[in-house]
């Protein structure tokens, strides 16, 4: 699988550590991050309509999975602000995030891309609403993930 990243205003510095804490977490699985360059944002205001833009994505993209990082607030209609959402192939990341912060929720919302759901264990897919739940938690998948993820993908563990 390819995943497209996409950045909105943001330096590639940050874009080039997404790519490799994605893939170091993902590559095993299969994942490859090709860096897609810069995405306008139609959207004006502060904060950022998550719904909508996830829409926008999966237009403009022309592509399935891809992650969009960027530069303002993000929020959910009816859930509030979120840290990064995903949706049908297409995820967001707010990029305004510390550097920790972000590279956990980048390879979360990628393991959401990948069919992840949620995890109650000690793992990057555990939800977090949060900057400090988000560092809590590791940058790695927990064993039973990683075991969800090999099936799916049908390729072994590193």
């Amino acid at each position: 699988m390819i995943l497209h990243l996409f950045h909105d205003r943001r330096a590639l510095a940050d874009v080039a550590t997404l790519k490799v804490a994605i893939e170091e977490c993902f590559g095993a699985f299969g994942l490859q991050v090709r860096e897609s360059g810069y995405l306008y944002v139609p959207l004006a205001g502060h904060k950022l309509n998550a719904a909508k833009l996830l829409k926008h994505l999966a237009r403009a993209s022309c592509r399935k999975d891809a992650l969009w990082l960027v530069d303002r607030e993000l929020f959910y209609p009816e859930i509030g602000p979120v840290l990064g959402c995903s949706a049908k192939g297409a995820a967001l990341l707010y990029g305004g995030l510390d550097p920790d912060v972000l590279a956990r929720e980048a390879l979360h919302e990628v393991g959401h891309l990948l069919s992840l759901e949620h995890c109650p264990h000690s793992c990057v897919m555990r939800l977090s609403t949060t900057p400090d739940e988000a560092r809590e938690k590791p940058a790695r998948l927990c064993h039973k993930c990683s075991n969800r993820l090999a099936l799916k993908t049908g390729l072994e563990r590193i």
